[in-house]
């Protein structure tokens, strides 16, 4: 089974709502919510990766704030399995209108709706420490 290491970034607002991204057709776990980011680059921080993934993603400029832990998941009933380590952090946006490159929608919403959404299985830990 194919691992990767990958990012997350869990921009929250002033209003602390959290920024989610919806996956395109064709891509593994389609349809489903994440929080954004990307896979980590061979001789690259954890922080830089974020950094460079929401720029390429959503062409805007990310802080990370606070380290929220790590998680292992093994998606098994893909037609690629793969296991990965997510990697996330709480992040304040900086510069930038959050403009979608990759997903096909996108939403602010408060810490106390992210229960009912249908997210990646990875991600669902994040939301417990939120």
């Amino acid at each position: 089974m194919k691992h990767v290491e990958v990012v997350c970034a869990i921009i929250v607002n002033n209003n602390d709502e959290v920024f989610i991204c919806q996956r395109g057709p064709g891509r593994p776990l389609e349809g489903k919510w994440e929080f954004p980011g990307g896979k980590i680059e061979n001789n690259e921080t954890k922080e830089k990766a974020l950094i460079r993934e929401i720029k390429e993603e959503l062409n805007s400029i990310i802080k990370p704030i606070e380290y929220l832990g790590c998680v292992y998941h093994e998606y098994k009933d893909l037609e690629k399995p793969f296991s990965l380590n997510l990697y996330g952090f709480k992040c304040r946006l900086i510069d930038g209108n959050l403009e979608l490159t990759e997903h096909i929608d996108s939403k602010w919403v408060s810490i106390s709706e992210l229960n009912s959404i249908d997210f990646a299985e990875a991600d669902i830990p994040f939301i417990h420490k939120l």
